[in-house]
């Protein structure tokens, strides 16, 4: 197998690290339904994948309602983070912290960029005592620009001082692997996520991954 020699790996969480859409899906029904009667399907859910809250919102508000997104934006928000409805049935995917643990051991520097707000990544974070986890990114609530835009990696990268050629980005979504091919960086798509498998081919990451064990036999700490 073709490996790469990275200093820094970049992450997503949600279908990435780990498996929140029940929690996601049920909160963001419930803001529905308390605000305007209504629900999406699963399938339909499906779709918004990798989407900011705010856009998918505005997805499935109708006409006259979507301008009420941000709103809408913060009720989400208020039962989701500090009503503490993000780990009712949130878990880890499989695998997760052992690789994560043993990428630690080799000296990678591992980082978060996600479309949640740092302040409920932070809490999931301590949740599950992903401590190898050394800088998290959240553009919800932020000035950093959402993914697709590679604002977030670039950020990640400064404060590492590491180049696009020494980073990978790892995620589940187009969003995902457009951020890290916008920044320059390489790419490696897992299929476990949310976003569909035909749809992350089309993005062409440098690879595509079953299983997040197998992080480890890809990439390789570069020394100086």
């Amino acid at each position: 197998m073709k490996k790469i020699k990275k200093k820094l790996i970049i992450f997503d969480v949600d279908g990435t690290i780990w498996d929140s859409e029940k929690d996601v899906f049920l909160a963001f029904n419930h803001t529905l339904k308390t605000n305007m009667n209504k629900e999406i399907t699963k399938e339909e859910f499906q779709t918004l994948a990798g989407l900011p809250l705010g856009d998918m919102f505005k997805h499935v508000l109708p006409e006259d309602k979507k301008e009420l997104f941000s709103e809408y934006e913060k009720k989400y928000r208020k039962y989701y983070i500090d009503e503490s409805h993000y780990v009712d049935e949130t878990t880890l995917f499989a695998n997760v912290k052992e690789t994560l643990e043993n990428l630690k051991k080799q000296g990678f520097y591992m980082a978060v960029a996600s479309s949640k707000p740092k302040r409920i990544l932070d809490k999931m974070v301590e949740y599950f005592y992903l401590d190898e986890f050394q800088l998290v990114v959240g553009t919800g609530e932020s000035h950093l620009k959402h993914k697709p835009d590679p604002e977030s990696l670039n950020y990640i990268m400064h404060q590492f001082h590491v180049s696009k050629e020494e980073a990978v980005m790892v995620g589940d979504t187009k969003a995902d692997m457009m951020a890290g091919k916008n920044a320059g960086m390489d790419t490696i798509a897992v299929t476990y996520g949310y976003e569909n498998i035909e749809i992350l081919k089309k993005t062409m990451p440098t690879f595509i991954i079953d299983d997040f064990k197998t992080l480890q036999d890809i990439v390789v700490y570069k020394h100086d």
